[in-house]
């Protein structure tokens, strides 16, 4: 059995496993039913940039389909992936990255498709300062990312496994979770979101 179709019937497992139809996981990922039918079917090679969707719309943990789509030993895509998936954490665009990094635009977009090679280690500690976590986390090295709830929950565009969160529903989560804090121990209270 080819890897292609190792990945595959092991997607089509996981997917049945939680009763999923291709459609159900294909609208989740935001990507094409067809697409999924041909990873399924050991047809297609996953793309490095579908994995932590179909991850997310499967609840599967991300080093486990990184390690069967046979993607975990690639340092350059483990860089790649944290440098886009950390960018967009931290609501950046590509330029905003860029100008302090003294990069080019193109150089951070090649990079985020696993085009060319690592960083040198003083670009790379650029990069990690202006994305606030270690040179080694982006290498692929665990690292734990602080994130502020509250700086989260204010973000526009914020999601719960795959599905869009509106403005009542991130209101209701951050009072939600202020209250929980409250009860279990004393929290200054938390900012007004801007509006």
């Amino acid at each position: 059995m080819y890897m292609d179709e190792a990945f595959g019937a092991w997607l089509r497992r996981q997917r049945k496993e939680k009763k999923l139809t291709i459609r159900e996981v294909a609208k989740r990922a935001n990507l094409t039913p067809g697409y999924i039918s041909l990873l399924e079917n050991g047809k297609r090679k996953p793309k490095a940039s579908t994995l932590a969707p179909l991850s997310q719309a499967l609840g599967i943990p991300y080093g486990d389909i990184l390690q069967m789509a046979g993607y975990l030993d690639d340092q350059m895509l483990l860089f790649s992936h944290r440098l886009h998936t950390t960018r967009i954490a931290r609501a950046m665009s590509i330029s905003d990255l860029a100008t302090p990094c003294h990069l080019s635009a193109r150089t951070i977009e090649r990079w985020e498709s696993g085009i060319g090679s690592l960083p040198v280690r003083a670009t790379l500690e650029r990069l990690a300062d202006a994305l606030k976590v270690s040179p080694d986390y982006l290498l692929g090295a665990p690292d734990w990312q602080s994130i502020d709830l509250g700086t989260l929950l204010n973000q526009e565009h914020v999601s719960y496994n795959g599905v869009p969160l509106s403005e009542e529903q991130r209101t209701f989560v951050r009072d939600f979770i202020h209250r929980a804090l409250q009860l279990s121990s004393p929290v200054p209270k938390p900012p007004e979101p801007d509006k």
